[in-house]
């Protein structure tokens, strides 16, 4: 049953964790499902956003019998344990038969299929990919586009195979591939290790080549496990999954955990829920497929909120759940009061192959919290100094979010990124009697306890703005900016300043047919943020905010346009109306601006302008004029 309280959590660990797990891997859980209720479905995926849009269908007998045939291909492709089956692949029931299958043959790299060629190659070299999974055009266009550039760019023997689209093309059709193959279990296949690698999930944004996080079949399992006592009910629960598969909230929380349990996913389209007629028919969509868990990034929960639900039967839903950033709490309230249901929110990261906190289903669930660590995990708030912990901090004192457990996952893959990554725990430290201690994790974000034991985030350590030495956490002007109704999304970050070294700036996104001022949503904002040095110097109305794969505000880019935007405010009145400003990320630097003076701009200006850039924090270069 799901978890109402931290009793509750506490009385699961009263059992030993290797008997809770012994069920074997995700894969073993699924064919078991299969043998027991082969005709069962197991996949629905929804071929448009049209209300009434087709949907392909996939038993669980039809998924094992992919899972098996896509490991006979792999292995036939030369893929063994330490090789990796890489997956360019969106929200399609084929993205799980291949992951699985993966798991089998070698290990599962899903890679994020908007990230440039270079970046796609460079995972693929890191990973010792074998194979590389693309889907055609008419499933989601541009993805395949990006092939000979990533093909030009790994150098090593590489197996691609193309998921749907017609039977000819430059690129062979996995269904002719797997034609004739065996559809059962593979006898090369045995059982893993709990610590054996099972996939190779990157963490990071789009501007530098991530990490690559090594995911174990244990930690996997776990996951889905500590996830399903949280939510699940049983094997009658259907789940919403509009999130990218190379994402864990997509591949794992809202696909291997309810496939594990016996449950029914729904694929909204391979473009998921940044398909706009997905939102635009979302309550069509619930009334249609009966939903009782869906899961959505904010800004998604934001958008739902934007579309009437008229007469849509929605009765079936059971729980609403967000996660991925903060909740905004206005946003929060009208979910609740639209659905007449709770929301739910959790916490979680790649490097704990999901979820690591959780709001009780059924009990005090509290709106801006996480909730509580899932069984077998330990979450700790502490104060780091000069690379290691200084203390445990107190019920409401803001620190490091570090964590340890069961789930955490195995180190990242190049073991430079492990580095700094880690804390040695403290002497006499008290932990739970199954805890096997160990390092800490320290996972960026930062945050509280409060007296009952629910976690607070209050930010991420590179998210708060540091104004003259003084923090600011962003989420107080964002949450005042959530209150105004004309605000659909809103982000501040740090613009930077020769003086104070930071100033908070918001930038906003308007609702659809509303308008508003930018002074006057400064103004509002000012109402309501009671520590003056945290009211914005400016609010910024965007037509589009920059978002991830899976939703979330990409706060990088905004940075990048807060600092063009300082410089410019200055240089035109040095240089001219011809000067420009560009910024990106650079490996070295970080934010870098290159600023590219008028022809003919005198030796002295040049000097003057290069002085003046070495009062901020970022990297700057001087173009050749132009």
């Amino acid at each position: 049953m799901p978890i109402a309280s931290l009793s509750d959590i506490e009385r699961l660990e009263e059992t030993p964790a290797h008997e809770v797990w012994a069920r074997g891997s995700v894969y073993e859980q699924i064919a078991r499902i299969a043998e027991r209720s082969p005709q069962k479905v197991a996949i629905r995926s929804l071929l448009s956003g049209a209300a009434d849009a087709a949907v392909e269908t996939v038993t669980y007998d039809g998924l094992l019998k992919r899972i098996h045939a896509m490991a006979h291909l792999f292995r036939q492709c030369g893929v063994e344990r330490a090789d990796a089956v890489a997956m360019l692949l969106p929200g399609v029931p084929d993205a799980f038969a291949a992951m699985v299958g993966a798991h089998l043959a070698g290990r599962a790299n899903p890679v994020n299929f908007l990230q440039e060629p270079g970046h796609i190659a460079a995972l693929l070299k890191a990973a010792g990919a074998r194979v590389l999974l693309v889907p055609d055009a008419s499933i989601l266009p541009g993805i395949i586009d990006k092939l000979p550039a990533v093909l030009a760019a790994f150098d090593a023997p590489l197996h691609v195979f193309r998921i749907g689209g017609p039977a000819e093309g430059a690129v062979k059709r996995i269904d002719e591939a797997l034609s004739g193959l065996p559809q059962e279990r593979p006898a090369f296949w045995n059982a893993p290790a709990p610590h054996e690698a099972a996939a190779l999930f990157h963490t990071g944004g789009t501007t530098s080549t991530p990490k690559l996080a090594v995911h174990t079949h244990g930690g996997i399992t776990r996951h889905c496990w500590a996830l399903s006592s949280a939510w699940c009910e049983g094997e009658d629960e259907v789940m919403f999954n509009g999130l990218p598969p190379f994402h864990v909230g997509g591949g794992y929380a809202a696909g291997l955990m309810p496939l594990t349990q016996g449950a029914e996913v729904v694929l909204m389209t391979p473009a998921g829920f940044r398909n706009r007629d997905v939102i635009a028919n979302f309550w069509r969509h619930v009334e249609r497929f009966r939903p009782t868990i869906v899961a959505m990034v904010p800004t998604s929960w934001s958008a739902v909120m934007n579309v009437p639900l008229e007469a849509a039967d929605i009765s079936s839903l059971r729980l609403c759940h967000a996660a991925g950033a903060a909740m905004p709490v206005e946003t929060a309230r009208q979910v609740e009061q639209r659905t007449g249901r709770r929301i739910v929110e959790g916490w979680g990261m790649t490097e704990l192959h999901g979820f690591g906190a959780m709001n009780p289903a059924k009990g005090d669930s509290r709106i801006g919290s996480v909730g509580f660590p899932l069984p077998f995990t330990e979450i700790m708030v502490a104060k780091v100094e000069a690379g290691a912990i200084a203390h445990v901090c107190a019920p409401e004192e803001v620190g490091h979010v570090l964590v340890r457990g069961e789930q955490v996952f195995g180190g990242y893959l190049d073991p430079a990124h492990n580095e700094s990554a880690w804390y040695d725990p403290l002497p006499n430290e008290t932990r739970p009697g199954w805890s096997k201690g160990g390092r800490w994790f320290d996972t960026g974000d930062l945050g509280r306890k409060d007296a009952e034991g629910y976690l607070w985030l209050t930010g991420r350590s590179k998210d708060i703005i540091i104004r003259g030495g003084h923090n600011i956490d962003p989420l107080a002007i964002e949450e005042a900016l959530y209150r105004h109704p004309a605000v659909e999304l809103a982000a501040a970050v740090g613009q930077p300043d020769a003086y104070a070294g930071e100033l908070p700036v918001a930038f906003v996104q308007l609702r659809a047919g509303q308008e508003a001022d930018a002074e006057a949503l400064r103004a509002f904002c000012a109402e309501r943020i009671a520590e003056r040095a945290a009211v914005p110097v400016a609010v910024r109305i965007i037509p589009a905010m920059p978002l991830t794969a899976v939703g979330k505000i990409f706060k990088p880019a905004l940075r990048e346009a807060a600092a063009v935007a300082e410089v410019r405010s200055w240089a035109g009145d040095m240089l001219g109306t011809a000067v420009t400003v560009t910024a990106h990320h650079d490996k070295r630097h970080g934010l870098l601006l290159t600023i590219r003076p008028p022809a003919g701009t005198p030796a002295a200006t040049l000097e003057a302008l290069k002085q003046r850039l070495a009062a901020y924090h970022f990297a700057s270069e001087i173009d050749s004029p132009a």
